[in-house]
């Protein structure tokens, strides 16, 4: 089961990691939820969920991805919701969201890429943040304003 899980991980896990600018991208151009929002969002599920999966499995080291997994499903759903609903100030919630959600699976990464780096955590948090809160209170025109016919 753990091998299993394991490798449905890191295929959801590159799927996520791909997918996610891509799908924040094509939401805000378009205005909606698009497949590629549909594909990040279905790929972080199946991240989320399999790290619930193998967290027992060692628990005194990776207990922290429990909540980290949880959260960072939350994000992506907020992002989907977000773009599923658009109007007002909608792009905040997918970049928020979506965005948040990217934050998060950088997180874990560095984290487990350099598990004796104590601050590792924070670089894709600060830098992640910093971009998405400055991307929503400095927005592109595309965003605000609904697309014309035919684009």
């Amino acid at each position: 089961m753990r091998d299993i899980a394991l490798i449905l991980h890191v295929v959801a896990g590159v799927v996520a990691v791909v997918f996610g600018p891509l799908a924040i991208v094509l939401t805000l151009r378009r205005h909606g939820l698009t497949w590629a929002g549909e594909v990040y969002h279905w790929a972080i599920a199946l991240v989320c969920l399999t790290a619930l999966v193998l967290v027992p499995y060692d628990w005194s080291q990776l207990w922290v991805f429990w909540p980290l997994s949880v959260a960072t499903y939350l994000f992506v759903y907020l992002g989907q919701r977000a773009a599923e609903a658009p109007g007002g100030l909608w792009y905040r919630g997918v970049l928020r969201g979506y965005g948040g959600g990217w934050i998060a699976l950088w997180t874990a990464i560095v984290v487990v890429s350099l598990p004796h780096q104590a601050w590792s955590w924070a670089i894709p948090i600060v830098v992640g943040s910093a971009v998405i809160e400055w991307l929503c209170f400095k927005p592109s025109p595309g965003w605000t304003h609904e697309p014309q016919p035919g684009n």
